[in-house]
């Protein structure tokens, strides 16, 4: 299937290409085996059955992308102006702060939906522990207000969970 994938998406048919595409097909099959394989428990029969340790509401998921695709609008435009603002008026910051966020599917999202914001960058996460650089100071503030985290809980459920 992700062969197919990378035929019809490169447009090319050469030897390069399809190589590539074959190489990368085989890849995506080695790891999903190995993923697949560990997310397995045994029953009492000694069946494998799949187990999946998160929860994903794809209707609230799909509703959280057009708010963060807003957030993006929004920040790129703070930003904008800060960049041809004659002063350059940056007040670049580093803050530390724990996540109310329950498992890795719910951390990775909110990291990556921090990164995908200009002006801000996940830099680091250790546990329950996010460490992020902001350009200017309002966008460390709108991290630490929580909206965000709250609307990830939301997508990806489990919403107030420590540690699910």
């Amino acid at each position: 299937m992700s062969l197919s994938f990378w035929l019809v998406f490169s447009g090319k048919f050469d030897v390069v290409h399809v190589g590539f595409g074959v190489l990368s097909a085989a890849l995506v099959a080695v790891l999903t085996r190995e993923v697949e394989r560990l997310g397995t428990r045994v029953d009492r029969q000694g069946r494998e059955i799949p187990v999946f340790t998160f929860s994903v509401s794809w209707p609230r998921f799909l509703a959280y992308l057009p708010w963060l695709l807003g957030q993006i609008v929004i920040a790129s435009v703070q930003i904008a102006y800060v960049i041809v603002h004659p002063r350059l008026p940056i007040s670049p910051v580093v803050i530390r702060f724990d996540t109310r966020l329950g498992g890795d599917l719910a951390r990775t999202t909110f990291g990556n939906s921090i990164t995908l914001t200009p002006g801000t960058i996940t830099l680091d996460v250790k546990g329950d522990e996010f460490t992020v650089h902001a350009l200017i100071r309002d966008a460390a503030d709108q991290v630490l207000s929580r909206t965000m985290e709250k609307r990830v809980a939301r997508a990806i459920g489990r919403a107030g969970e420590p540690g699910a």
